[in-house]
């Protein structure tokens, strides 16, 4: 791991039980939807897509829009691809027991992929291609289980279980890091 990942690990036990959760915020809409690294226009963008980011950050593909690192506990989401027409997307599901990232505050209207991870663990999100791109967060675990986002200095976000924030305010695009902890 990297030195920085040492140092982040000395201050989780404490950031995990003394951080509370931050506001959720109300994501002010940007001027047009944006295109994301993640959105396809068809099918076989999507298969070009998913199959470029195979290829740089490993993984294997599971289903028709989906990365699954099964050993780490983590499955990438990508968007199915846009419809002629469609001036929205479904949101990508989280799953029970799993703690989700958002590519965007406004996944229903630009498309951004979700990355969710399923195992309690120190994640470094570049590993996964989610450095600084992280904007909304949903805590889909049960009991006390929860997560925090770190940006390699400062606790961005921390959470429990059934939490969800739909913007991270100033922490918007900022996460390297993400704790998921009983």
């Amino acid at each position: 791991m990297r030195t920085r990942t040492a140092t982040l690990l000395a201050g989780i036990a404490l950031g995990a039980t003394l951080a509370s959760p931050a506001e959720a915020v109300t994501p002010s809409p940007s001027p047009s939807p944006a295109a994301s690294a993640f959105t396809s226009v068809d099918d076989a963008d999507l298969t070009s897509k998913i199959e470029g980011y195979i290829a740089k950050y490993g993984g294997k593909r599971q289903g028709a829009n989906q990365i699954a690192w099964a050993d780490r506990g983590v499955v990438m989401t990508f968007p199915p691809p846009a419809r002629t027409g469609a001036t929205t997307y479904a949101r990508i599901h989280c799953g029970y027991g799993n703690y989700c990232l958002y590519q965007h505050a406004l996944w229903d209207r630009d498309g951004g992929a979700m990355i969710a991870f399923y195992d309690y663990n120190l994640y470094e999100l570049a590993d996964y291609g989610w450095q600084d791109i992280v904007s909304a967060l949903e805590n889909n675990q049960s009991g006390r289980a929860g997560g925090t986002i770190y940006d390699g200095t400062a606790t961005l976000n921390s959470s429990r279980a059934w939490y969800k924030a739909d913007g991270l305010a100033s922490g918007n695009d900022r996460a390297d890091y993400v704790n998921v902890f009983p």
